[in-house]
């Protein structure tokens, strides 16, 4: 493995460090049948740099040859209330206002189908989803799902709308993906692309979100920079999901390199992207990146001793979700494994994570134990997260980490 020079956005080979977070789980999402197995999880390093002309952040230290994807990861968010209304929202702007209705749609990195399910219901739309990760017995109506990872090579029917959600972030090469699914798509295809926002990711609000499978950390400047030298016109690019994501609508266009970015009037949750083309500010980001390795330490080192207290007093607690930044958050805290975590993932139940092999329960589990503090890793949660907590008769103070 040869450690990356050059900005995976903007090309450049001005690369800062930033922090080394040391070895981590792969593959954060994964599932174990046993604690010994996840706890011989493999691990990677994680050491971030930032790009000082676009911004970006990525993980030089990245081994792809490490990352293997199967049925058993599952980074499934729609078992929340709370994010199934941004996905429903999402797709009937897709619908309604772009006019995917009727059409033939391509799902890179679908998942296990939620989302092309949903948009295919909501516009009698067609769809076609790859992803390794997908079970080779899910049927969807209208929808075709491949157990395997897309090549531009293997779509040679016609589409009028490529999505591409969470896996640009993943790619050890984004820019020759893009570029040729620009050379080979379609007249007036649009797509959507949609990432983590890298100004929430290092913000005082994500402090969990740098994960191994991240290579990259996009801000809308560094997201821009990438499309636009792809090929791609950029027809809309803004923060959404409560400014966690960044969403960006384009067309393949072969002089797109030299082309100036525009907004929709739609409004969506979070702030627009600037009409006059301008994508952020690289040196507040920059600022704001440079003082995440300090925050990183601090918080750890206050919940580690926030948890040997609480144990010393015969108390317990719970960390409410087992996605990325919850992996992230027990293992950074808790590396004995003790922590009770629960998720509403019904998959998840009864499995463990990997790295300290933190074993899953169903939020059910935590009824009648004496648990003091629910923790959760996300804010955008914190207000269904408490409701279910009441309704379980859980008598515990719900903190946000």
């Amino acid at each position: 493995m040869t450690a990356q020079t050059s900005c995976l956005a903007c090309g450049d080979d001005r690369l800062d460090p930033v922090a080394d977070l040391g070895d981590a789980p792969v593959l954060t999402g994964a599932l174990f049948p046993t604690r010994e197995a996840a706890r011989g999880a493999v691990c990677g390093r994680l050491d971030l740099a930032v790009c000082l002309d676009c911004g970006h952040v990525q993980n030089v230290a990245f081994d792809p040859a490490l990352v293997q994807y199967d049925v058993s990861y599952d980074n499934s968010l729609h078992f929340s209330a709370t994010f199934q209304q941004y996905s429903d929202e999402l797709v009937a702007r897709l619908v309604d206002e772009c006019g995917i209705r009727g059409k033939h749609v391509v799902e890179i990195g679908s998942g296990k189908g939620d989302f092309l399910a949903s948009l295919s219901e909501a516009g009698g739309n067609t769809g076609i989803g790859y992803d390794p990760t997908v079970a080779p017995d899910t049927t969807i109506p209208g929808v075709t799902l491949v157990q395997d990872y897309f090549s531009p090579g293997d779509q040679v029917e016609k589409y009028e709308l490529l999505a591409c959600r969470h896996v640009l972030e993943h790619l050890d090469h984004p820019a020759a993906m893009l570029a040729s699914l620009a050379e080979s798509a379609p007249q007036e295809a649009l797509f959507y692309f949609e990432v983590p926002s890298a100004e929430f990711n290092f913000g005082p609000d994500g402090l969990w979100d740098c994960i191994y499978p991240h290579v990259s950390y996009f801000s809308t400047e560094s997201l821009s920079a990438l499309v636009r030298r792809s090929g791609f016109e950029i027809v809309s690019l803004r923060r959404s999901f409560h400014g966690q994501f960044l969403s960006l609508e384009a067309r393949a266009r072969p002089d797109a390199a030299s082309s100036s970015i525009t907004t929709s009037d739609t409004t969506w949750t979070g702030a627009d992207v600037s009409s006059s083309g301008r994508t952020g500010d690289v040196e507040t980001h920059l600022a704001l990146v440079r003082s995440f390795a300090e925050r990183w330490r601090s918080t750890v080192a206050r919940w580690q001793d926030e948890v040997v207290t609480l144990r010393e007093r015969g108390e317990s607690l719970a960390v409410w979700g087992a996605g990325s930044k919850g992996v992230n958050f027990v293992n950074a805290v808790d590396p004995d494994g003790q922590v009770t975590v629960v998720d509403l993932n019904p998959r998840k139940d009864g499995h463990y994570l990997p790295g300290a092999g933190h074993r899953v329960g169903l939020p059910e589990s935590l009824a009648g134990r004496a648990v003091s503090q629910v923790l959760i890793t996300n804010p955008v949660y914190y207000a269904e997260i408490c409701d279910q907590v009441a309704q379980l008769g859980v008598v515990a103070k719900v903190v946000t980490v």
